[in-house]
Parts: C-alpha cells; sequence; structure tokens
C-alpha cells in the first residue's frame, strides 16, 4: 500500500442529490500515490499548517479509480455535525486539506474468487471506485462478482449509472438495485426492486451463500446486523465477511 501523504485539493464540481447527499469531485494540488479501490481519505475544511496538529477532519471512501493520480470523487451523506458543516459549507473553488490513502477495504483479496458488494445509500462508495478501477482495466480480477444496492429513492441511487456501465461491460459483473420509497412520476422503476436491502434475499440469489466473500458497506446498524446473520445464520465463514469499519 502506497504511504499516506497530506495535500490541498479544490473543490472542481459540487453536486447536490438531495438535501442531505452531495458529491464533491476534488483536484489535488499535487500529484498523489495510487489509491487501492475501497480507500478512503480524511478530508478537513479547514487550513492543515504543517506546524500544528492535523484540524478536525472526517474519513471518506473514494468513489472512483483516481487513474490521474490528482482527481477524486466522494460522496457525503449527513451523519452527523461534522458532514452537516461539509454540506452547509463546500462550495465550488474552495480549498480543502486531505490526507491519505488509508484503508485495507479492498476488493479481490479474498478468501473466494466469487464476491458479494453490498452497500446501503452512500457505502456504496468504495464499490463504486472498484468499478471505476475495473473499467478502466477491463478486469475484474474475480470469477464472479454481484452488487446488491440500496437507496432510499431511486435518484439516490448515485451509481447505478457506473453499475450499469460495468454490467454491460463485464459479463461476470451483475447488479441489483433495491429502492425504500419510490415517485412513480418519475418513470424510473424499471430494474428496480421495492423494498430496503436484505439478507435472506441477498442469500437466495447466490445458493449456495457459503461459495461467496460478502463486503458489507454503509450505515452502521445495517452492517452490524447483515454481518450478524451472515456469520449466525448462513453460517458464513468469518474470513468471507468483510466490513468497511473505518468510520
Amino acid at each position: 500500500m502506497a504511504q499516506p501523504v497530506h495535500f490541498n485539493a479544490t473543490i472542481r464540481t459540487l453536486n447536490r442529490h438531495s438535501p442531505d447527499v452531495v458529491s464533491l469531485v476534488l483536484e489535488s494540488h499535487k500529484r498523489l500515490p495510487r489509491f487501492a479501490p475501497g480507500q478512503f481519505l480524511h478530508l478537513s475544511l479547514d487550513e492543515y499548517d504543517p506546524s500544528r496538529h492535523w484540524p478536525e477532519s472526517r474519513v471518506f471512501s473514494v468513489a472512483n479509480a483516481v487513474a490521474d493520480r490528482k482527481t477524486m470523487r466522494l460522496t457525503i451523506s449527513k451523519q452527523g455535525r461534522y458532514t452537516m458543516r461539509v454540506l452547509d459549507e463546500a462550495k465550488e473553488g474552495g480549498v480543502v486539506a486531505c490526507k491519505g490513502p488509508y484503508g485495507e477495504f479492498v476488493v479481490g483479496r479474498a478468501p473466494t474468487p466469487k464476491v458479494v458488494l453490498i452497500a446501503g445509500g452512500t457505502g456504496v462508495t468504495p464499490f463504486a471506485a472498484f468499478m471505476d478501477s475495473a473499467l478502466d482495466s477491463m478486469a475484474l480480477g474475480v470469477t464472479q462478482c454481484r452488487l446488491f444496492y440500496g437507496a432510499r429513492t431511486p435518484d439516490l441511487l448515485v451509481y447505478r449509472e457506473l453499475a450499469d456501465r460495468c454490467a454491460s461491460a463485464l459479463p461476470a459483473f451483475c447488479a441489483s438495485y433495491f429502492v425504500e420509497g419510490t415517485d412513480r412520476a418519475e418513470g424510473r422503476l424499471d430494474g428496480l426492486r421495492i423494498g430496503r436491502l436484505d439478507i435472506p434475499t441477498i442469500a437466495a440469489d447466490l445458493a449456495p451463500a457459503t461459495d461467496w466473500t460478502y463486503y458489507l458497506s454503509g450505515p452502521k446498524l445495517m452492517i452490524a446486523s447483515f454481518r450478524e446473520r451472515l456469520l449466525n445464520e448462513y453460517a458464513i465463514p468469518q474470513p468471507q465477511v468483510l466490513i468497511d469499519a473505518w468510520d
């Protein structure tokens, strides 16, 4: 893994998907180490003075492959005080302080050749980086990959288009989408399952469930519940259930 570095970055674009979810495209002021898909960075809205302690920050998974070693995409949802500050204060042209890359939640370093990616809301971001990297190299690095991606509404499936492109280009990749609520006037229900992500539905699609390695990313309560059910109800070996636990 590359050694983390400190760097400043400019917010080149800001896209508000809803009042509580925003995507930022950051451009680093210097060339970065290589990010492995699934890694994260620390982001601070405050200026970093190397002679002082690192300012208050929060960690966010990088949602692209950072192929140019400069451009990073983050998708951030309101989770607490600091993410509320990011949603309120971030603006195009603003400069943020960052450090990274960090993390070991890398798809493909799995004990089985078949992997399942389970993403709740903005928990999809580490998997978006994996998909972006796979499209860049036209290789998944695993024999089969299933993505189960859930959000509150169709509009909050921010990375559905990326997943669809990955499924079209790479036959070993397949994506399923879940939404809790819908606006039927939008006409965007094709290919969606109505309801929350749930382990019985996912496991039924994967039989036998023990053949797969499971990557879980999303709200803490979802991750904890899904992990417990996979281990205890479906007898998935513990090394085959991996969680994005940096938060």
